[in-house]
C-alpha cells in the first residue's frame, strides 16, 4: 500500500512537471507572436524599421530581430518569445508591406537563419 502511494505520488509530480513545462512552452509561443505581430506593424509603418528590440511581457519576453531585406518587399522578420527555459523562434516571410502586409511563410524554427543576430 505505501509504494503505491508513493507511486502514485512520483507520477502525479511527474505529470504536474510535464503540464508546467508544457504550458511555459506555450505562453513562449505566444510572447514569439505577439513580437511578430508588433514588428510586422512597425515594418508596415516604416520599412527602415531597424528591429533589435526586446519587449517585456506579462508573463515573459519577446524579442525582434533584425529584418532581413530592404524596402517593400520580400522582407523577413525574426522573433523569439521567452517564458522561463523555454524560447521558441518564428520566421515570417513577407511578399510585400504595402498597400497591405502579404505573408508567404510565418513558421516555427529551432534556429533562426534569416535574420541577423
Amino acid at each position: 500500500m505505501v509504494s503505491a502511494i508513493g507511486s502514485f505520488t512520483l507520477i502525479s509530480i511527474g505529470s504536474l512537471q510535464n503540464g508546467l513545462t508544457f504550458q511555459s512552452s506555450a505562453q513562449a509561443i505566444e510572447n514569439a507572436n505577439t513580437c511578430a505581430e508588433i514588428g510586422l506593424m512597425s515594418l508596415f509603418l516604416n520599412n527602415g524599421y531597424s528591429g533589435n528590440e526586446s519587449l517585456s511581457l506579462t508573463n515573459g519576453t519577446c524579442a525582434i530581430l533584425q529584418p532581413g531585406g530592404y524596402g517593400n518587399t520580400n522582407r523577413t522578420l525574426c522573433v523569439e518569445g521567452i517564458r522561463g527555459n523555454n524560447t521558441r523562434r518564428m520566421e515570417i516571410v513577407v511578399s510585400t508591406l504595402l498597400p497591405s502586409i502579404t505573408v508567404y511563410s510565418w513558421q516555427e524554427v529551432s534556429t533562426i537563419t534569416a535574420c541577423s543576430y
